[in-house]
């Protein structure tokens, strides 16, 4: 099981500036959006045993990546898109800070990018899970 992370925002992990860089990019151009979710998506389904809390976290943030470029959902400022986007992109990509191919500390910094987003979104994802629970009751 990953450690426990801070509850509070800190620095971006080592290594996040640069999908950042590449998520801005990408925000606006709704085909790779949804291509990055999938990516995301397909990894999580492939490697479920070994991303281990991932699996929990990262659905709500590409759930709200996902109802946003949908137009579904639109009450979130283009950044914390970005950030979500960044952390798909360095969760997908295999030769990040610690190579996912390493048994068991493979998806540490994942974990920690992850983590990372959802504590500096707290206030938008916990926005995001209302909605989505309003959507739900209305259907």
């Amino acid at each position: 099981m990953l450690p426990d992370l801070p509850a509070r925002p800190s620095s971006p992990p080592p290594g996040f500036q640069r999908f950042r860089e590449q998520a801005e990019r990408i925000a606006r151009q709704p085909r790779r959006v949804r291509q990055v979710v999938r990516q995301a998506y397909d990894k999580m389904s492939k490697h479920s045993e070994e991303i281990g809390r991932i699996r929990s976290d990262l659905p709500v943030l590409l759930r709200l990546v996902r109802a946003w470029i949908t137009g579904a959902y639109g009450r979130v400022p283009l950044k914390a898109i970005v950030l979500v986007l960044a952390a798909a992109l360095y969760f997908v990509n295999p030769l990040d800070l610690i190579p996912d191919f390493l048994p068991i500390v493979g998806y540490l910094d994942d974990a920690a990018v992850i983590g990372y987003v959802l504590r500096t979104l707290h206030d938008e994802v916990e926005r995001f899970r209302e909605w989505e629970t309003d959507e739900a009751e209305v259907l």
